[in-house]
């Protein structure tokens, strides 16, 4: 239940508030918040700063922001480009635009219809990603599922459904132009159900892979079903 002793927050044009607890705050223009913030919604409509940590049971922004410190919180909206210094964790996180993120990201469920880039580690139960996803350490997620647009890469993946696609461009120009960028680079892919295309790993392991077009793969290691198309290249496959 909403606590009503708290009191809102308003910036509308060019505005500065300072940290504290705040039942609502919302922002029209250009908004800068300096101090650590906790409130149960932040919703903000042009360009945010803050200049602090943020605990949010629901975070919205469309427009541009940056953040230095870490976010947290239930829900997650970004409609534009983001960028934070430090670590994400909520427990949803919807991303239609860019986001850059200086540490790690943690979550239940993400959506990326956009970009999610960011320099540690990414964990989640459930993962979908329409253009691209740049993970400077491992990335951890019960389902995940890639649509590639762009390149892609991590340093080691792991999951229970890892499905990687190339998307399909309408013209043959397009097509071709989109295989040659889009492309998931990762050291290890490893998880029970691998379905893979546009893929450049050294080694992926699992109970059933499948090697799809675009790939190029060092070593498959698997349980119960390996295929792989002709148009993929893998140096050698182990049954274990």
């Amino acid at each position: 239940m909403a606590d009503r002793s708290l009191k809102d927050l308003k910036i509308n044009g060019v505005g500065l508030a300072s940290g504290g607890t705040y039942r609502k705050i919302q922002a029209e223009g250009i908004a800068t918040l300096n101090g650590d913030i906790t409130c149960e919604m932040l919703g903000a409509n042009g360009t945010l700063k803050i200049r602090g940590t943020v605990d949010a049971v629901e975070f919205h922004l469309n427009g541009t922001g940056s953040s230095e410190e870490s976010l947290r919180g239930g829900r997650f909206e970004l409609d534009g480009m983001f960028k934070i210094g430090r670590d994400v964790r909520f427990s949803r996180l919807h991303v239609r635009g860019i986001l850059k993120v200086g540490g790690s990201v943690t979550g239940e469920s993400a959506k990326v219809d956009g970009a999610l880039k960011l320099e540690g580690n990414a964990e989640f139960e459930e993962a979908e990603v329409y253009g691209q996803l740049q993970v400077g350490g491992m990335l951890n997620a019960g389902r995940l599922t890639i649509d590639l647009e762009g390149p892609s890469h991590a340093k080691e993946i792991g999951g229970e459904s890892i499905v990687v696609r190339q998307r399909k461009s309408k013209r043959l120009l397009d097509y071709l132009s989109s295989l040659r960028a889009s492309r998931l680079t990762a050291g290890v892919i490893e998880g029970d159900d691998i379905q893979l295309e546009g893929t450049k790993a050294d080694v992926v392991r699992g109970n059933s892979v499948v090697i799809g077009p675009g790939c190029e793969i060092g070593r498959v290691e698997y349980k119960e079903r390996y295929e792989v198309s002709p148009q993929a290249s893998v140096g050698r496959a182990e049954q274990k």
